[in-house]
């Protein structure tokens, strides 16, 4: 016996779950052809280049995702909860005092902010981390203007519900970056540069394809626009929180290419190698963030604890069967697939440090995992101790560890990473304490982030 709700017409319910789960399986796919693609074009500009000048290459990769998505990724999540809280008719506690306008004058201003700096700063930039190398620079400014584009466009698509170009703009960023890398290596070239200037160019294409793929209905009617300080406040303790999360992530990297002598010149690439491949499940937490949190939210919302502590123990369980599992692997096939993929001169790496790798990324997935709890409770006040936490143990740990430079911010990665999710449990334990029911918010009883696939 089938029940239905006198509000809906049978099998609405059916379909609309139908709906979303095709969104969200594309989503899980063009998420899945984004990480394919980004091995393939490391792969490509791997083998074109040596170790040595590729390790430009993963600097440039590292400093792109660090400073883009630090930035930009507060614009995405403020853009979604806005618009998606504006299309419940406001049955939501907002997560952002601002209105969609706000975010988007605050997005501009960020953007602009950024590349002014680092125009400002490119002597600097191009001495320390690029080794004199022209045309980096350039390629960063220009590939952050599409990073921080590309963030727009993902909030708005979140908000609305429209997960199928979401996905597909994934694919299309990553078809745009190995594509390219891949001629470029058949075709012989060996310049750093080039490969980042593809990199630099991927996101506009994944912009275009999203454009196209999302269908034209509009945003829900704005809200308004509120106090500035409401903006500013939200967005400043996401954008702590991002800016420090990230840090802390591409932190080995950065590290060992400034850390690096003369006679250690390639093992920043040797390094992002070795990471990219331990990384893989890191890929998921995109897919994760953008199912969670809305499941999330809406039991925060009405204050039903026992459904949030039930989804939390589903994930810590998920996670913890993950991290075992991706650690042994990686010990186990690690070195080979980093062999296959990049060349015979990236062959320094052996299963120990692959099996480190590993266990310090899938715990950096489980810090964002219970990040992404705490921001539901509105707890964006707190996200951020735990990325401070583990910059802390980092600089401590690679100061003081004796032991050769990969080993050493091998460990401090590792280390950095347990007193992250340490703090961040202990942060959400005591959110989840505190969560009560609201009855304000009752009517938001099974509301998500999204308006639903369009």
């Amino acid at each position: 016996m089938r029940e239905t709700d006198a509000a809906d017409p049978p099998g609405a319910l059916q379909r609309s779950a139908r709906r979303l789960l095709d969104g969200r399986t594309v989503l899980v796919l063009g998420l899945l052809v984004d990480g394919v693609g980004s091995y393939l074009y490391l792969s490509a500009g791997g083998r074109a280049l040596g170790p040595d000048r590729f390790a430009l290459v993963s600097v440039m990769w590292a400093l792109l995702f660090l400073v883009g998505n630090g930035l930009f990724i507060p614009v995405e999540q403020e853009l979604a909860r806005s618009i998606a809280s504006d299309a419940a008719g406001g049955r939501l506690r907002p997560a952002v005092g601002g209105s969609v306008r706000q975010i988007l004058a605050a997005a501009g201003g960020l953007a602009l902010a950024a590349c002014v700096v680092a125009v400002a700063c490119s002597g600097v930039l191009r001495a320390s981390l690029f080794r004199g190398e022209p045309g980096f620079v350039a390629a960063f400014v220009v590939g952050l203007l599409g990073v921080a584009a590309t963030f727009v466009v993902r909030g708005i698509l979140a908000g609305t519900g429209h997960y199928v170009a979401y996905g597909a703009m994934f694919a299309a960023d990553a078809v745009a970056k190995a594509v390219p890398a891949l001629l470029l290596a058949a075709r012989g070239v060996d310049s750093p540069v080039a490969y980042a200037w593809v990199m630099a160019g991927s996101a506009y294409a994944g912009i275009v394809v999203a454009l196209l793929t999302a269908r034209p209905v509009g945003l829900p009617p704005d809200r308004g626009p509120t106090a500035w300080s409401g903006v500013v406040s939200s967005l400043a303790f996401l954008l702590l929180t991002s800016v420090a999360s990230l840090t802390l992530i591409n932190l080995g990297t950065v590290t060992v290419e400034l850390l690096s002598d003369p006679r250690e010149g390639t093992a920043a690439g040797v390094f992002l190698s070795a990471l990219v491949i331990a990384r893989i499940p890191l890929f998921l937490f995109q897919a994760l963030q953008a199912v969670i949190l809305p499941r999330l939210s809406a039991s925060a919302a009405i204050g039903d604890r026992s459904s949030f502590e039930r989804d939390l123990r589903w994930l810590t369980t998920g996670l913890v069967v993950l991290t075992a599992a991706a650690t042994l692997a990686a010990a186990a096939v690690g070195p080979a697939v980093v062999s296959i993929l990049f060349g015979s001169e990236f062959d320094l790496i052996d299963g120990w440090d692959m099996a480190l790798l590993a266990l310090a990324s899938m715990l950096l997935t489980a810090t964002l995992t219970l990040n992404q709890a705490q921001i539901a409770l509105h707890r964006q006040r707190e996200s951020w101790w735990p990325w401070v936490a583990g910059l802390v143990v980092f600089t401590l740990v690679a100061a003081n560890h004796r032991s050769e430079l990969l080993t050493r911010v091998e460990w401090a990665m590792v280390w950095s990473a347990v007193a992250a999710v340490l703090v961040a449990a202990a942060s959400l334990r005591r959110a989840v304490g505190d969560l009560r029911a609201d009855p304000q918010d009752q009517d938001a009883a099974g509301a998500t982030s999204g308006a639903g696939e369009q």
